[in-house]
């Protein structure tokens, strides 16, 4: 064999099975027809319309007589062609299953490859959703992060401003305020007043609120302002006088004595700056129970239609507070709608993004030794216990006018039932 002439074996090149080329690599076009023997084509025969003619063996018979001539001169590599054409004939006559034709190849020449019917890998299937399914957790991770920085942020702030009004000596009258409002039941103090200033006022709303994460409850205990109890150094009088004479402490003490209840934590909420509370969110649907008429502060008249209504600020805090159309029970349960009302829209979907700072806009009226955290505590408590876990009470009592003022005397059966109720849940 002579150095540098490679032989190829046409037969076994002939018999290895076809592979599937994308349609960018053409394939050699069959058609159905069998291979024509070589043996029996004429020598030097170039016939265009033969299968193989044009790319295969169109000049099989020069390369033969090429081989051919090699070998006479001593070079031994001859060229397998015409030795092989009977064992070629045979492979051809087995694959006589046509083939398919690609659309490649059916294309004009000079056309672009029409790539469409090709499908896309798998491989590039997974790399595009790897990045788009790690993209969107990771954009959602990061608006999270900045949006409950910045609320919480705001929030803090406000907390922190409200607390720097309480002094020690309401916090020395406190049972354990320190106690961490998830590891066991807690009591708050709720005084509503409209007090600006540092102006004495009286409470026109005294609220108990009750926190047990045992049982995930809300228990509320209101208690009427015009209550006859016994103020240290002021004898027998109204309990929202305590406020009056006393500020926080004095009311701390009172209430807590009255009711044989440990409270835990004060809040004072300022009625000046409710309106705007319910205004940022919109306002809150009152179901109003019956038709109410009454006269309020300034010489007005008031009137409500019963049925739902959608109240902004200024009229609800005026349906919370009206009270000489009824009674002081009712004008209670009035309180204790709105501020259910309020709950519920504040928890809406639309509102949850806007919480932290609606948040840092009420404690701007609200002063309270509550850290951020307890109150956050206590919000998940209360948005656990939804429905039939929350309890609403009233301290039943006669109205009687006492000395030309009007006063609620309580009896102290009844006063017992209504703290057990309270406790128990």
């Amino acid at each position: 064999m002579r150095p540098g002439v490679r032989t190829t074996d046409v037969s076994q090149a002939s018999d290895k099975p076809y592979t599937k080329y994308r349609a960018s690599r053409v394939r050699r076009a069959r058609t159905d027809a069998l291979i024509e023997p070589l043996a029996d084509r004429p020598r030097g025969s170039r016939d265009e319309s033969a299968p193989y003619g044009r790319a295969g063996f169109r000049d099989e018979d020069a390369a033969y007589r090429r081989g051919s001539d090699r070998q006479a001169a001593g070079g031994g590599g001859v060229r397998a062609g015409h030795r092989d054409r009977p064992a070629l004939a045979a492979s051809a006559a087995a694959q006589a299953e046509p083939a398919s034709i690609y659309r490649a190849e059916q294309r004009p020449r000079g056309a672009r490859p029409d790539l469409a019917a090709v499908p896309r890998t798998a491989q590039a299937r997974r790399r595009f959703h790897w990045w788009y399914l790690l993209a969107i957790p990771l954009a959602l991770a990061i608006a999270l992060g900045v949006w409950g920085y910045f609320g919480y942020s705001a929030f803090d702030k406000a907390v922190h401003r409200s607390n720097q009004d309480i002094g020690w000596k309401t916090r020395a009258v406190l049972a354990d305020p320190r106690a961490g409002v998830l590891s066991g039941a807690t009591t708050v103090l709720v005084l509503g007043s409209d007090q600006r200033g540092h102006q004495p006022a009286r409470s026109d709303s005294i609220l108990l609120m009750r926190f047990n994460p045992a049982t995930h409850t809300v228990s509320q205990l209101s208690i009427p302002r015009d209550t006859l109890v016994d103020v240290p150094g002021h004898g027998q009088t109204k309990i929202n006088e305590a406020y009056f004479w006393g500020g926080t402490p004095l009311a701390i003490r009172v209430v807590s004595k009255f009711t044989g209840v440990p409270i835990n934590h004060v809040m004072l909420v300022n009625f000046h700056g409710f309106p705007a509370l319910i205004d940022s969110v919109g306002g809150v649907v009152i179901n109003v129970p019956h038709d109410l008429t009454s006269w309020y502060t300034g010489g007005r008249t008031v009137h409500f239609k019963k049925g739902p209504q959608l109240m902004n600020g200024q009229r609800a805090l005026i349906y919370s507070r009206v009270r000489h159309a009824d009674s002081d029970f009712m004008r209670m349960g009035r309180q204790q709608q709105v501020i259910q009302a309020l709950e519920t829209k504040i928890t809406r979907p639309r509102n949850v993004l806007h919480l932290p700072w609606t948040g840092a806009h009420f404690m701007r009226g609200v002063t309270t030794d509550l850290t951020t955290k307890q109150i956050l505590g206590l919000a998940y408590l209360d948005w656990r216990a939804k429905g039939d876990r929350q309890y609403k009470s009233v301290v039943l009592g006669t109205p009687e006018m006492i000395g030309g003022g009007s006063y609620v005397v309580v009896d102290h059966g009844t006063l017992r039932r209504d703290v057990r109720a309270f406790l128990s849940h």
